[in-house]
């Protein structure tokens, strides 16, 4: 099957679409942060104008555009796919501040164990509420009206529609209690969000340090999958750093990355105990090892009682603090 190459302006971005797909779609699947509601043809959000090249409709609209617009050669990149190599003028998001506060009635969709104390959720927006986020963002979960927890969301912006969330069995924290032993498929859940600046600089040309502790490694598998999905051609270090009686969970989902990625280096690291020692021991080791002269962007999910600690640890390296970019959770 063919493909062709669309051009995004004013950023000069490309990436390549199938006649099967639907512009939108192509591009978020290649990393860009388009701008779109609810990919049915509804709401108009995705609206871009064609400079050159052909188009082809792919689904009915019920969004009207006017024959000005349509004179202008504006159309829906949700409901047309491309039919030639093309160029398309249209905004795309630049931050967080473009991407609005959404309530979502969702489902479970799945329910996976992906360890004996670590469980994936995957959830279904309706079809015409799909989550729009950025890699490394957190959503607000309820299971009802007493039990709501702050996740990481742990796929990538390119499918709203299944957003993935991953939850740790903890004998203190009632959510995950609930999560293990009464969730099931089908279940109501309302997401509220999203939240958070801990995104990936899409531009950046320095090498990427994702460190990620425990099920923190969420959020940083949606950084992973947004810049692969970019073609980030600069070298990634993956750490992932784990507590006693715990494993990466998602161990051999890294190793698939690293095997097909030339540019991907997966190192996983256990500690002998869930301390503040232990934490700066090994992270003492990750600086040295990366200490290679060269400018770098570090992003690091850790428990929110070991981010004093880290900020210490950035300065005393004499790290860009600027470039390393932390984000916390709760550990009850």
């Amino acid at each position: 099957m063919p493909t062709f190459k669309v051009t995004l302006l004013p950023s000069g971005h490309r990436y390549f679409a199938s006649p099967k797909q639907s512009l939108l779609q192509a591009g978020l699947e290649s990393g860009f942060n388009l701008p779109y509601g609810c990919e049915g043809g509804n709401c108009g959000e995705c609206l871009a104008r064609l400079e050159y090249g052909e188009i082809q409709s792919l689904r009915h609209s019920d969004f009207v555009l006017s024959e000005s617009q349509k004179n202008k050669g504006y159309f829906l990149t949700c409901c047309h796919t491309a039919f030639s190599d093309c160029q398309l003028e249209l905004h795309e998001i630049h931050g967080v501040n473009e991407i609005p506060q959404q309530n979502i009635e969702a489902r479970v969709y799945k329910l996976e164990n992906l360890a004996h104390d670590v469980m994936s959720i995957s959830l279904k927006t309706p079809r015409t509420q799909p989550l729009r986020f950025l890699a490394g963002q957190h959503i607000t979960v309820a299971l009802n009206k007493d039990l709501r927890s702050k996740r990481s969301i742990a796929s990538c912006p390119c499918d709203g529609l299944k957003p993935e969330i991953h939850v740790k069995l903890r004998k203190q924290d009632a959510f995950s209690q609930y999560v293990f032993k009464h969730l099931k498929r089908n279940d109501r859940i309302l997401i509220q969000g999203p939240m958070g600046e801990f995104i990936l600089d899409d531009d950046s040309q320095r090498r990427l340090i994702f460190i990620a502790y425990d099920t923190g490694f969420a959020g940083i598998k949606s950084l992973l999958e947004h810049a692969i999905a970019l073609e980030k051609e600069q070298s990634i270090s993956l750490y992932w750093i784990v507590t006693p009686h715990s494993t990466p969970y998602l161990e051999n989902y890294c190793r698939s990355i690293e095997d097909a990625l030339d540019n991907v280096t997966f190192y996983p690291l256990s500690i002998k105990e869930a301390s503040e020692k232990c934490f700066e021991s090994v992270l003492k080791k990750i600086f040295k090892q990366e200490d290679q002269g060269d400018e770098v962007d570090g992003y690091i999910i850790l428990p929110e009682s070991f981010r004093s600690l880290t900020l210490a640890l950035i300065n005393r390296y004499g790290l860009d603090g600027q470039r390393w970019r932390l984000d916390g959770y709760q550990i009850l």
